[in-house]
This record gives structure tokens, sequence and C-alpha cells, in this order.
């Protein structure tokens, strides 16, 4: 297997030698006191009579990636080359779980066309043991989730979601499983996005309610003493929380504040790899879109059911010599074959490359919210927001796949009426905001990302460059998560003569490629910083 990492050994008895001499003058955060592990008893036993290896192999970010992508500029993935990999490891190790971090069935078209049916499909044919729920897994409301959780031949983990009317983890969802392999009893507890609600629509989560970092820690604690009390000594937490560094992000919170007897937390939500120890655990966080998988082997003392050794790897799954499981290829190729002809169908023409970025005005936001702004007649401006782009459109013919993988949530555009001091107020919620910078037609206008919130907006100017007039009522354009206050566009709510069209963006973009192309999108100075 290719290994894009080297492992990192966290043996008990080695932990505890270097700790008692002050490893930590080492500069390894946390691997001084990884487990504290106790050493083997020295009854003579062997190790290989005395102990038993659990393999748990973890998925991050899948987003109904069924098709291979691109990494380091090696194509890499897709569900039947996936498969090939971890039928591979099992090969070596029988007893393995199969673990998904959260966000596995939202994605490209493959996926979202078929509400996630197609990759419930693939993870049950792999045999997927669990997935924690993560915050996509919601895009399609709670109806679809639940038909998707009827299908699959996995549980959906979550410890953190509370039905609001009863107190208890909603029907549908288990806080934790136990798996018994070949008589090692292991628990794993899923953890929910914390932040689900700002990141979805309000009826897809409506009567739930997500225990924040600190609760959700605590939930997370409480269910290690009832897997303890049930004899289970080995725990696996499957977090949709996630690093930006080896030492930063929310799960780094989170898991600062877990219980020791945690022996493993696999990472998720963020799509980049990490290895690391935090608060003396174990901590992987795989690449995303079945581009990459964690590898952990955790070696448990028969008698005592304690883990006494962790070896982590992250794994590249690339596709070069890898032949795809043919079962599992089969079935993206049904799917395939069911999206017909329709989706292959060009729908316009690009003259160069529409980019996205989170960060700043991108092409592909100038580009939606263009189409947006001259789809109903009276608009004056349109908002979308950059975490809703999810894909790029290279130069040339564009077909409707494409346009779907830009936009992939089924949103339907929604007009409103604004103040003026409204619609400034809608860019001050969204200028440098963590789900990123709000898109824009109808409009330039500045913001100084070093000011407080309240004051960050510098500019505000309509195409003819003339100011924003903050008392006269303008028709917005935008979609129908930011009009219910997803990512936290609140003014966005208090518009009023709201009208939800029903048309799809999707087909609002293929109707503006029918009548436009071919199309040149650019930056053009609708955004600067200052």
């Amino acid at each position: 297997m290719p290994r894009l990492s080297c492992s990192l050994l966290v043996a008990g008895r080695l932990a505890l030698a270097l700790a008692a001499v002050g490893m930590m003058m080492l500069g390894s955060p946390g691997i001084a006191s990884a487990h504290g592990r106790p050493p083997l008893s020295g009854n003579g036993e062997q190790q290989s009579q005395r102990t038993v290896e659990i393999q748990i192999l973890g998925l991050n970010e899948t987003h109904g990636q069924l098709d291979p992508l691109r990494r380091n500029g090696q194509l890499a993935g897709g569900a039947g080359v996936l498969a090939t990999y971890l039928k591979q490891e099992e090969a070596e190790i029988p007893r393995t779980l199969i673990l998904d971090s959260g966000d596995f069935m939202q994605g490209p078209v493959i996926s979202s066309f078929f509400e996630g049916a197609s990759t419930v499909e693939v993870f049950n044919a792999i045999g997927v043991d669990a997935v924690a729920v993560g915050n996509h897994e919601f895009d399609y409301g709670q109806q679809v989730l639940d038909e998707r959780i009827a299908q699959a031949q996995f549980p959906f983990l979550a410890v953190n979601i509370v039905d609001e009317s009863t107190g208890t983890t909603p029907e549908g969802f288990e806080p934790y499983v136990v798996k018994k392999l070949q008589g090692v009893k292991v628990g794993v507890i899923g953890v929910a996005n914390p932040d689900t609600k700002n990141v979805t629509l309000p009826s897809a989560t409506e009567g739930l309610r997500f225990l924040d970092l600190a609760q959700s820690a605590q939930a997370v604690n409480a269910a290690v003493e009832q897997l303890r009390a049930k004899k289970v000594e080995t725990i696996v937490v499957l977090a949709h929380q996630g690093l930006t560094t080896q030492s930063e992000g929310a799960l780094a919170e989170l898991v600062s504040q877990l219980s020791g007897e945690v022996d493993l937390v696999l990472g998720g939500h963020i799509p980049l790899e990490f290895d690391t120890v935090i608060h003396g655990i174990p901590v992987v966080q795989p690449f995303g879109n079945t581009r990459g998988y964690a590898d952990v082997t955790l070696t448990v003392d028969r008698k005592t059911r304690d883990v006494v050794d962790v070896v982590t790897e992250l794994d590249a799954t690339f596709v070069a010599g890898v032949s795809p499981d043919p079962e599992v290829q089969a079935i993206v190729d049904r799917y395939r074959a069911a999206l017909g002809e329709e989706l292959g169908k060009t729908v316009g023409t690009a003259t160069t490359s529409i980019t996205r970025t989170r960060d700043a005005e991108s092409e592909m936001g100038n580009f939606v919210t263009d189409a947006m702004r001259t789809h109903v007649a009276g608009v004056d401006v349109a908002l979308t927001n950059a975490g809703g782009l999810r894909a790029d459109i290279d130069a040339g013919p564009i077909t409707l796949e494409e346009v779907y993988a830009v936009l992939p949530f089924n949103n339907t555009l929604v007009t409103m009426n604004l103040t003026g001091s409204q619609v400034r107020q809608v860019l001050e919620e969204g200028a440098g905001s963590r789900f990123g910078v709000v898109q824009v037609s109808g409009l330039a206008w500045s913001f100084n990302p070093s000011l407080p919130f309240g004051s960050r907006v510098t500019s505000v100017t309509l195409p003819t460059g003339v100011p924003i007039d903050l008392t006269r009522t303008y028709r917005v354009a935008t979609n129908n998560f930011m009009a219910a206050g997803g990512d936290q566009f609140a003014t966005l709510t208090k518009g009023t003569d709201t009208v939800d069209t029903g048309i799809n963006l999707v087909d609002n973009v293929v109707r503006y490629l029918q009548a436009n192309s071919p199309v040149d999108p650019q930056v053009e100075g609708r955004l600067t910083l200052r």
C-alpha cells in the first residue's frame, strides 16, 4: 500500500518508561503520556498468545465520491478502488472494523441525484460497520435521511444529538455500537458536528438539538462509562469534527476533554489528513473523497482487555496498478448508467475555467449570482454563500452533470425585499465569515478583515459607482438555505415580501448558460479587502 506518513507507535510499556524519564522535553506533544498503558505481566506468556490485533480502517469526508479524483497529480480513489484497498487490508488482519467519520453520501451527481442511495449501497457492499452522522447527512431532509438509515446495513452514530421532545437520542440514530471481534468487544461512539444547525436548512434539523463541544465531550465520557460497565475496554470515538493543524481545530478541543479510557479518535469534517496525539489519545484524520484512509492497529491484552499498543498509518488509494473491486464497481456502473444520457448533455460553453474560492471574490461566485440576478425580473442584488459552490468548471463544453456538481444541494431561488441598511448587514455577516465570503451580483463592496464584527464593511456601491441608499428598498435574490438563516445570515430571515420561486438553482444556471454562452466570468473587483 502507498504510505504517506510514518507509523505512530504508541506502546503502553514504552509510554510509561518514557514518561518516567521526562519524554515531554523532546517536543512531541502528548506522546509521552499517550494512553499510559500498563506493561504486560511477566508470567512468561508469549505476547502472540496473550494479545490480539484489532484493525480500524477509517474514512473521512467521503462525500459520495464514487469515481476517482486527482491527488498529487495522480488518479486516486473511487468506490471500486477503495474497496480493493480495504479488502486487502482485511485479508491481513480479519478482525477489522471499517468506519466513516460522516458527510459520506452528499457530493457529485452520481450520489446527490439519488439522494445518497448509491453511496449507501456501496457502503453496504464494502462492509462499512458504522458511520458518524455528518452535517451533510441532513441535506436532503429528515424523511430522506430516514430512508437512507433504513437502507443501510450499518448504524448511524451520534451521542450528541437529542430529540427536543423526549430528551433522548432520536429514532434512527444510536449513541454508540458494540462490535465483537473474535472475543474482543470494541465500542464505537459517534459524535455529530455541534454546528450542524448553522450549516443546514432549518427544516432538515427541526426538533433536534445538537450539544455544544463541551456537552458533547461530557456525552462521550458518559458513554465511555456505560461501555466499561458492559465490560468494553477498547473504545473508539468517531467524530465529525476536524483538525486544521496537528493540534488545532474543533476536534482538538473535543479530544482535550475526553476520558483517558478512549483508545482512538477518528476525525472528520475537514478533508485534510493528520496523524497525531492529543491529550494522550491517538488522533487520525484521513484524506477525504475516497482518496485515502486511516489504517490503525490496536493490540489488545486478551486478559485485561486493555489496549497496550497503537500503530497508526495514513494510506493513499492511488488507482495505478489497482483493479477495482468488481462487485462495488458494478454498483457504481449501474448508477452511472441510470443517469443516462441526460446528464451528459451539453448545456453551454465556457471560454475559460470557472473556479471558486471561499475567501474572496471568485469567477464561480460571479457566474452563479449573475444567473440568479437575471433570472427573475426586478431583482437588484443577488447573494450566495461560497460554501454552497462545490466544484469548478473547466473551459469548453459544460454538461448538466458539471452544473449539478457545482450546485448539489437542490437549493431553490428565493427573492425578498431588504433595505439598503439590511443589505449592508448581510454583507457584514458574510465578510470574512468562517463559512466563506458571500458572493454577490449587482454590487461592489469592500471590507477590512482586521476590524471587529459590525464594522468590517467599509463601502457598498451599486454597479454605477453610486453608494447604496441605506433607506431604499432593494429586491434581493438568494438561495433558500441562506434565506432561512443558514451560515448565520440572520438578516435574510427579516426580509419582507419573501417568495420561494421553487426554481432550482441548477435550472437557473442552465437557462443562463443557454441564453449567454459562451460565458467568460472574471474576477472584476466586486470585492476588495481594505
